[in-house]
């Protein structure tokens, strides 16, 4: 009997001739790119490492080593962060100073005014973490210096006998010293013997009591140092004006109004209560309660100005103004005639409800391009243009001829 051999054509094999080869090709570019990328290309890690790495956090303000010189404590250290893919994934930034929380930040701008106690080394950090408390980012360390000057006194010194005579007043009268600042003591303006020269000048009011305790009460929590806005305030009177002479630091200084809109512009605003004792609980105004505002002008086009805001609306009579442009803010000085205060004669041991206010501007415009009032700092804790009950207080003293005393 014959065999029979069963013969397997070449073309019947090719398919899978070509399947081997494929697989074999793919095996072995498989194997030479995986020598070429990370082990954990495949894992389902890298995509989370890779997404992590795009929230970036970094600390703008303070700059490193930054040293912030105050002069008082309404001072803050300006804290600003920049924070990229983060906005609108729910996360929380967390500030840390000193390894304490001083401020959780829910969504831009990330930045604030930070008000440090004492004077210090600090160091500040921040963090991101997201909806469940796992912290996803962190920023840059800041090392940065905060060191408080010591106050000079606002208190001329004077005869035993004038610091008496100031005590006896203060015991034996009614004032708001909860407003008034430092420690619930008021301004006092010495009577003078010889009248100020309204020059512009504050060379001759050394003599004079001064103050410069500036605190922020209007929109404060623009405040960030004393060289973006503070002053020293000098004042004194006689039978026929008051005078006053205030030296403005103003970093930059904007002044394009006239008339009743000078407060828009940076400008001095006075409020007085000429009968404090019966307004003692009346907080709107009335006709014994006076506004001025004072303009130094632009130092160019528009000269120095005053302006009553109430009870008159209008110009008041007789002010002789000087105004001084300063390499870092501006002088005025004014004397005020007495007449334009209604039916009151200033006598000594007086006391009137006052503050004197410093509106500033900077750069801050409305919808219409208009400058507005960025930042008010006053004389007394609080202040509200429309509420009385929140002046300071204003004591006129006669303590002698201190210019002759003090020469």
């Amino acid at each position: 009997m014959r065999k029979n051999n069963k013969y397997i054509p070449f073309l019947d094999k090719f398919p899978f001739i070509v399947f081997a080869i494929i697989l074999i090709l793919s095996l072995t570019f498989f194997l030479l790119m995986r020598e070429r990328l990370p082990l954990n290309f495949f894992s389902s890690t890298t995509a989370e490492t890779e997404s992590k790495k795009e929230y970036t956090i970094f600390i703008t303000s303070p700059s490193n080593n930054e040293i912030f010189n105050f002069v008082n404590q309404n001072e803050a250290v300006p804290v600003e962060i920049k924070a990229k893919e983060i906005e609108n994934l729910g996360y929380i930034v967390k500030v840390f100073i000193n390894d304490e929380e001083i401020q959780a930040l829910n969504s831009p701008p990330y930045k604030f005014n930070w008000n440090p106690n004492v004077s210090g080394e600090y160091e500040i950090v921040a963090s991101v973490f997201d909806e469940n408390s796992n912290l996803v980012s962190t920023s840059n360390k800041v090392d940065f210096l905060v060191e408080y000057a010591e106050e000079d006194s606002t208190t001329t010194v004077m005869s035993t006998n004038v610091e008496e005579k100031k005590n006896k007043i203060l015991s034996q009268s009614q004032y708001r010293s909860q407003n008034c600042i430092p420690q619930g003591i008021p301004i006092f303006s010495y009577k003078c013997y010889i009248p100020p020269l309204i020059d512009g000048s504050i060379q001759e009011w050394e003599n004079f009591e001064k103050f410069s305790n500036f605190n922020p009460t209007i929109l404060k929590e623009h405040y960030t140092t004393h060289t973006d806005i503070s002053g020293t305030f000098y004042s004194c009177w006689d039978a026929d004006n008051f005078y006053f002479a205030i030296q403005v630091v103003d970093d930059v200084f904007n002044q394009p109004f006239t008339g009743n809109q000078i407060n828009k512009g940076d400008s001095i605003v006075m409020v007085f209560d000429t009968d404090l004792e019966e307004d003692m609980q009346i907080p709107f105004y009335n006709s014994d309660d006076y506004r001025i505002d004072f303009s130094p002008g632009n130092f160019s086009n528009i000269l120095p100005e005053s302006f009553i805001n109430w009870p008159y609306n209008s110009p008041p009579n007789g002010v002789s103004m000087a105004s001084t442009k300063l390499a870092n803010g501006y002088i005025i000085e004014a004397s005020i005639p007495w007449y334009n205060f209604l039916n009151y004669t200033p006598q000594d041991e007086d006391l009137l409800g006052f503050t004197v206010s410093i509106f500033d501007t900077d750069n801050l415009v409305d919808t219409d391009n208009v400058p507005i009032t960025e930042l008010v700092v006053s004389s007394s804790k609080q202040f509200d243009l429309n509420n009385v009950s929140t002046l300071g207080t204003l004591v006129l003293i006669d303590a002698g001829d201190i210019q002759q005393e003090l020469e």
